[in-house]
Parts: structure tokens; C-alpha cells; sequence
């Protein structure tokens, strides 16, 4: 009889311990005593996991993000202020040029005596290309007590040929008037930028005048037509003076 009240008593609490550790169980304490829901994350947060890595040091892995959440901030651009091309400068325009040299910068021949050499040298611009282009020379009438001077005022012009060597006469035109444009005949083509250097020689034969007056050189482009101007047709002026002696 006392042992079957034991077993009863035994029975009992038994049952009583198993619905002591059904309720802790449901009430969220974990076999360890501490709350479960502690452990767990609230809704819409991150959590992250550590793990061992191979070489035994933890590594950290971050779980996505939910929906709805901040993205990272994209990068500003940066902002490049364009550098203004400045437009290139317009070439000035260059016109044709001629100048004249020989020694002590006059052409002093005594009457029946030996020449005078001197150069001509015609430079041409960007502005323009010259289909025919020619030398041209002029004096005035000399005059003296015994009247007018001999044809050409007693003066012989040449022109050396550069292909031959060979001295060549060139007319000098004596008169008190300008020849017209269109009545130059002759000429050779400039190019842009070309230069052209060409040697002359001037003597002074006997019974002639003893004169200082200037020899008169024009670059005369023997294309215009009639019509054209003078400052167009005689592309470039310049001179020399030329004095004479009884030899």
C-alpha cells in the first residue's frame, strides 16, 4: 500500500516538471535560460554572420538589404569647364616689291668709258600670282646747250642671260610721259612668294651730255588689260640715279 502511494507521488511530479518545461519553452526562454526573442532581429533590419574562413580567421558577410531601404550615394561627376579655342589669325596679305642695288647706290658711267652692272630684284607676295610680269625702263629727255641728247639719251641698257651668260640689249624708253599698261609687251609668270634677281649693266657712249637724272624701273604686269589701273598694272616702282661724266 505505502509503495503504490509512492509511485503515485513519483508519477505526479513528473508531469508536473514536463509542463514546467513546456511553458519555458513557449515562453520563448531558451535550455540556456536566455530569451529567444533577444537573440532574433527585429523586422527590416541587417544582420550579419560570422563564419571561419579556411585559414581559420573570421570573415564578415552582410545579408542584402530588404526592399525599400537607402541605396549607396552615387558619385558627383565632376564637372570640366571647356577651354575656349581661340580662331586662328588670318595671314596678312604681301604685294609684290622691287628694289634696285649697285655699288655706292648710284650708277656713275663716264661718257665712251666701261659699264656700270647693277641687279633688279623682284619679290612677289601671298596676294597674287602674275601671269607675265617685265622690267621696264624709262628716262627723261636730257637736254643740254647743244640741244637734245642722242637716242636713248646716249645710254646702252643690257640684261645678262642667266641660261647663256651673254649680255642682251634692253629698250630704255626716254620720254617725259608714261608708256599705258596695255602697251607693254613681254614678260614672264611670278608665282606667290617667288623672288627674282636679274643683272644689268648700263654705259654712257660718247658725245652725250653730262647729266645726273634717274633711270626709272617698273614692274609692269603686261596681262592687264585696258581698263586696268595704273596702280594694278605697275605692280612695283623703284629707281637709280644715274650720273655721266666727259670720259
Amino acid at each position: 500500500m505505502a509503495q503504490g502511494w509512492a509511485g503515485a507521488r513519483l508519477r505526479a511530479g513528473v508531469a508536473a516538471g514536463a509542463v514546467v518545461l513546456t511553458a519555458g519553452l513557449v515562453g520563448g526562454c531558451s535550455p540556456d535560460g536566455k530569451n529567444a526573442a533577444a537573440q532574433s532581429p527585429a523586422p527590416g533590419s541587417t544582420s550579419s554572420t560570422v563564419s571561419a574562413s579556411p585559414s581559420g580567421s573570421p570573415s564578415a558577410s552582410a545579408s542584402p538589404s530588404p526592399a525599400g531601404s537607402p541605396s549607396a550615394t552615387p558619385a558627383t561627376p565632376v564637372r570640366t569647364s571647356a577651354v575656349p579655342t581661340r580662331p586662328a589669325r588670318p595671314v596678312p596679305a604681301t604685294f609684290l616689291s622691287m628694289y634696285a642695288t649697285t655699288a655706292g647706290g648710284r650708277l656713275q658711267v663716264p661718257r665712251g668709258g666701261a659699264a656700270q652692272e647693277f641687279t633688279i630684284t623682284v619679290r612677289n607676295g601671298n596676294a597674287r600670282t602674275y601671269g607675265a610680269l617685265v622690267v621696264a625702263f624709262q628716262m627723261e629727255i636730257a637736254i643740254s646747250s647743244e640741244g637734245p641728247a642722242a637716242p636713248q639719251n646716249g645710254m646702252v641698257l643690257e640684261r645678262r642671260d642667266p641660261a647663256t651668260g651673254a649680255w642682251r640689249a634692253v629698250e630704255l624708253r626716254v620720254a617725259n610721259d608714261a608708256l599705258p599698261p596695255s602697251l607693254h609687251k613681254g614678260g614672264a609668270p611670278l608665282a606667290k612668294d617667288a623672288v627674282r634677281t636679274e643683272r644689268y649693266r648700263i654705259r654712257a657712249t660718247k658725245g652725250g651730255p653730262a647729266v645726273s637724272m634717274p633711270l626709272m624701273i617698273t614692274a609692269v604686269d603686261t596681262t592687264a588689260g585696258q581698263g586696268t589701273s595704273y596702280d594694278r598694272a605697275f605692280a612695283a616702282r623703284t629707281s637709280l640715279t644715274v650720273s655721266t661724266r666727259q670720259g
